[in-house]
């Protein structure tokens, strides 16, 4: 072997050895004083330490800046497919610093759809590998064009395909109601939940007989939902929370979906405190789902339902109510 090549792979050997103390050091000692020294004395710490050490400090940078923890407005997202989002991604879309996302991989991200990414998904009950652009972005979009010094933090909890009946309350996180409790949770140390975004209702317009497997309930879709809403207000200490939840679409083809008009006028019946309807009927759709334009209309109209519940809610405040009597309970009639 030639004398230079015998230096270039000595060097080489070194280097990956160095490297792989530095590693080492970096993981379990945190490249200590004396660790670091030795690097130093054999010329390899600007090639090992340095990088690593600036490689972490970059790792540990918080995505929210600790001024702005615990300030967050949260918002939770519930239903099965049109929340996810169904829609290709725009190639528009301008991510904002105002704007978080604690993903499924229950880490805070700034927002970019898809919102409802499987990404490192940790709890698999709510996992959608194919979920798209949906009404979530734009309604935190336009929440920050309606007030820009607010920071608003997004928990996406919806899954595909999902009935009324598996948001029934429960305490596992192995299911949907108790995966998305967990979330709201954890990310509760960076803010307060402001509203509940609910969208559902496709899979209890199918056939029972049918589909048994999916346990869709058309003719219970109403109360099922207003028991969701008073549990799920409890659990998440706020019984007041602004509630917000979309009416089922007009589709050109209901062929398999006899029920579809019943989950709909059930839909319009509700009668629940602090919350709001939006119409979404007059849209353009893709199948059961929706187009890109169309969810960025029921994203603005979320937001606008939001403002209307938030200044009804503070006009009811100062409302008396006569001894022994109460504000009225949620009701499914």
């Amino acid at each position: 072997m030639k004398p230079a090549l015998r230096t270039l792979t000595a060097f080489g050997l070194t280097l990956i050895c160095g490297a792989g103390i530095g590693i080492a050091l970096q993981k379990y000692l945190d490249v200590s004083k004396g660790g670091a020294n030795l690097l130093r004395r054999v010329g390899l710490y600007q090639y090992v330490a340095e990088p690593n050490i600036r490689l972490q400090e970059q790792l540990n940078q918080p995505v929210i800046s600790p001024r702005l923890q615990g300030r967050l407005k949260l918002y939770v997202l519930v239903g099965q497919s049109n929340m996810v989002g169904a829609a290709d991604i725009p190639a528009d879309i301008q991510k904002s610093a105002n704007i978080f996302t604690f993903g499924n991989d229950y880490r805070w991200a700034v927002a970019e759809p898809p919102i409802d990414s499987a990404i490192n998904q940790v709890d698999t009950v709510s996992a959608d590998e194919e979920a798209g652009y949906g009404p979530a972005f734009p309604f935190a979009q336009a929440l920050i064009a309606q007030n820009n010094n607010q920071i608003i933090g997004l928990i996406p909890c919806a899954r595909n395909g999902a009935s009324i009946t598996d948001w029934e309350k429960s305490p596992s996180d192995a299911s949907l109601y108790g995966s998305c409790l967990k979330r709201v949770r954890a990310a509760s140390p960076m803010g307060t939940v402001e509203g509940i975004l609910f969208f559902q209702g496709e899979a209890d317009a199918i056939d029972p007989k049918q589909f048994p497997s999916l346990r869709p309930d058309a003719a219970a879709w109403a109360e099922k939902f207003a028991t969701f809403a008073f549990n799920f207000r409890s659990d998440v200490g706020n019984p007041d929370v602004p509630l917000l939840y979309a009416q089922l679409g007009d589709p050109d083809d209901l062929e398999g979906l006899p029920n579809w008009s019943d989950v709909q006028q059930q839909q319009q019946s509700l009668q629940i405190p602090n919350a709001q309807m939006i119409v979404t009927k007059d849209l353009p759709m893709d199948g059961i789902h929706f187009t890109a334009d169309s969810y960025r209309v029921i994203g603005q109209r979320f937001a606008d339902a939001l403002q209307d519940v938030v200044a009804g809610a503070s006009s009811a405040e100062g409302e008396d109510f006569p001894q022994g009597e109460s504000a009225p309970a949620e009701s499914a009639q």
